[in-house]
């Protein structure tokens, strides 16, 4: 048989059309009798890489959820997010399942329900940040759906997730700066309302305390990870903190910003001001200059975000497991030793 159709299993099985959907469908308005019917067909004819045919076989769809929300323009151009969801789709792809990528808003919350955790048979979700978590986890767990976090929340110790060691990045990007001689250091963050942004905030805090001073609370600032907020924070403090020399961005699209923002204002870098990036994106080695940044691995955060969920999905975790990746800083042409 060249192709399993639900026309050809329900001649082959001797049940209608509609009940053989109802199976696919795990509907509970079918017999017992029928069904097993049904399953005997596949299994006579074995037509496993056929996904309608696992799914009648295991009771599996074989498909994933992946839940972010729209944060704004720079979504999808943002390279960090095409690595992610790249990471997460080769490795679904490796293993067999399918991937619905959908965007969440709370203007469209209803609709999303309905297409995603009614009409749609996930075997499993992966939400990538917190706004989506927040909405998804409970309707989820009423139908029992294995969920794993990109990045860890500590409201959900219960659920798998995965990051990278944020403390450890920033605390690293910011040593670097004060090993070359800089003390008047800018520190630029994302978000406030997740825990990254919490522990790159304590990473680089901590590594001024080790060097034996405190980080200048002026020069911290919480905004969104976007070349805007970079590009109109770098300007403000040019204007208000002319003493200082060194900039850390949390983020690599931060610190294209800032650097715009230098070089409009005529200030060379690395020989005037010195900027730190966060993420690795494959684009920060074409800035100029060739950015300093701290390398996480977007890719292998995404692969591991899809396999503790289909491992969850199989049940192979007996435990949540929370894992951090580790980041390296890797030093470019954006920073030097300060200048006296």
């Amino acid at each position: 048989m060249d192709r399993l159709n639900i026309d050809k299993i329900a001649k082959l099985a001797h049940v209608s059309r509609s009940v053989v959907s109802r199976v696919i469908n795990n509907h509970p308005n079918v017999s017992e009798e029928a069904r097993q019917r049904v399953l005997e067909v596949v299994e006579k004819y074995n037509y496993r890489p056929n996904s309608v045919a696992r799914s009648l076989a295991t009771r599996s769809t074989y498909q994933i959820g992946v839940l972010t929300s729209r944060i704004s323009e720079e979504s999808l151009g943002n390279g960090y997010w095409s690595l992610l969801y790249l990471g997460i789709f080769e490795e679904c792809i490796r293993r067999g399942y399918y991937v619905h990528l959908s965007f969440y808003s709370s203007s469209m919350a209803g609709e999303l329900h309905q297409y995603l955790l009614n009409e749609h048979h996930l075997d499993g979700v992966i939400c990538l940040n917190e706004e989506v978590t927040d909405f998804t986890v409970k309707k989820l767990a009423e139908k029992e759906v294995p969920i794993v976090l990109v990045g860890h929340n500590p409201n959900y110790p219960d659920i798998c997730s995965v990051d990278v060691n944020n403390y450890d990045g920033a605390y690293k990007a910011a040593k670097h700066l004060i090993d070359l001689g800089h003390t008047e250091i800018g520190g630029i963050f994302g978000d406030q309302n997740v825990q990254e942004t919490e522990h790159r905030m304590k990473g680089f805090r901590d590594a001024f305390d080790d060097a034996g001073f405190s980080s200048n609370e002026d020069y911290i600032t919480v905004g969104s990870y976007t070349q805007r907020d970079g590009y109109r924070t770098m300007n403000k403090w040019l204007k208000k903190y002319s003493e200082m020399t060194a900039l850390f961005c949390a983020s690599d699209t931060i610190a294209m910003g800032a650097l715009l923002a230098l070089y409009e204002n005529n200030i060379s870098v690395p020989e005037q001001f010195s900027v730190v990036g966060f993420d690795g994106l494959p684009i920060s080695r074409y800035l100029i200059p060739p950015l300093t940044t701290v390398v996480q691995p977007t890719y292998g955060k995404g692969e591991k975000a899809a396999q503790l969920l289909i491992d969850c999905i199989n049940n192979k975790n007996k435990e949540p497991l929370h894992l951090d990746l580790d980041p390296k800083l890797l030093i470019r042409k954006s920073t030097a030793s300060v200048t006296l």
